[in-house]
């Protein structure tokens, strides 16, 4: 059950929409520059399992059970956030953020994150580290998912770009037809998200060049930053009867 101070308000009619584009991208921006660097330092990207179910079944058919079996454990750990979040819901809510709150499961997955980089770098255990990331990416992407107007998918763009286009297409018919363009705030929404992969991307191979796995820094502290003193730096004027946006509406 969600607490959100817009209970059940779709996407195309909240009136914080940019706000939520904002996060959006800062969330991508952050998964973005963490898979980025999991490419280089710990040989697979750590934050959606499509590809990495695939690369198992190739290490699998060419005889290399060992490589195999360590991406499936990455794909079961991201899966395993995923678990976490369904039985800790108050704690993984994606409407936390909007309503000036902290968010537990954001700030969880940051510290995953921090707890990868002393694997890797003090301790030299890459697999162990790809599995701290894998977890802290499944909770991200669960967390964010859990967002009551839209499922934000934080860690992929895959399922938002399919929507998206879904979107674009029927708007395209309707236009033809001569009807009533529908809104199309999932097409700017996953816009931004591409873009923040993209740039996140880009962060990744400028900063992995230059500090290894230690610049998975940069996106383990914007992560706790957007789980602490992001909700307060956004969060809506209240009054007795609601927040002061809904009032404007």
């Amino acid at each position: 059950m969600t607490s959100s101070l817009y209970p059940k308000v779709p996407l195309d009619k909240r009136p914080d929409f940019y706000k939520i584009l904002s996060v959006a991208g800062l969330y991508t921006i952050i998964s973005g520059m963490i898979n980025g660097i999991a490419v280089v330092e710990l040989t697979t990207p750590v934050g959606y399992t499509s590809g990495g179910c695939v690369n198992a079944g190739r290490f699998y058919a060419a005889g290399d059970m060992k490589q195999g079996s360590k991406v499936l454990a990455m794909c079961t750990l991201y899966y395993a956030g995923g678990i976490l979040a369904g039985v800790w819901p108050k704690g993984c809510d994606g409407d936390l953020v909007f309503e000036g709150k902290t968010s537990p499961g954001m700030l969880l997955s940051s510290l995953l994150v921090l707890l990868g980089i002393w694997l890797k770098r003090h301790r030299e255990r890459p697999t162990l580290a790809m599995q701290c990331w894998a977890l802290s990416q499944g909770l991200m992407n669960a967390t964010s998912s859990s967002f009551s107007a839209v499922p934000m998918r934080a860690t992929h763009t895959a399922g938002g770009q399919t929507d998206a286009a879904m979107s674009l297409g029927k708007a395209f018919m309707n236009f033809l037809r001569g009807e009533v363009v529908p809104c199309q705030r999932k097409v700017y929404l996953n816009a931004i998200c591409c873009a923040g992969m993209i740039l996140g991307g880009l962060l990744a191979g400028k900063t992995q060049k230059k500090y290894g796995c230690v610049a998975a820094l940069f996106p383990a502290g914007a992560l706790a930053f957007s789980a602490t003193i992001l909700p307060r730096m956004i969060a809506p004027a209240l009054t007795e009867n609601g927040p002061i946006e809904e009032k404007k509406k």
